[in-house]
């Protein structure tokens, strides 16, 4: 495992249960948890370990 980041162009990471539509509010997925908030136009980097032979990523984040 070695360390990393994770980055989006959108200033946006979240998780759900499901993926939503084009068409469907990401927040109102199953499971929806905000990780980081949309912010147009602001690259957000998050620290994260990354396992190639496991192909897991791990990171921590504050709610």
């Amino acid at each position: 495992m070695h360390h990393g980041s994770c980055t989006s162009k959108d200033g946006a990471f979240s998780f759900a249960n499901t993926v939503p539509g084009v068409f469907e509010n990401a927040k109102n997925a199953d499971g929806f948890v905000e990780i980081t908030p949309l912010k147009p136009s602001h690259r957000v980097r998050i620290q994260a370990n990354i396992c190639e032979d496991c192909r897991t990523i791990v990171f921590d984040y504050s709610a």
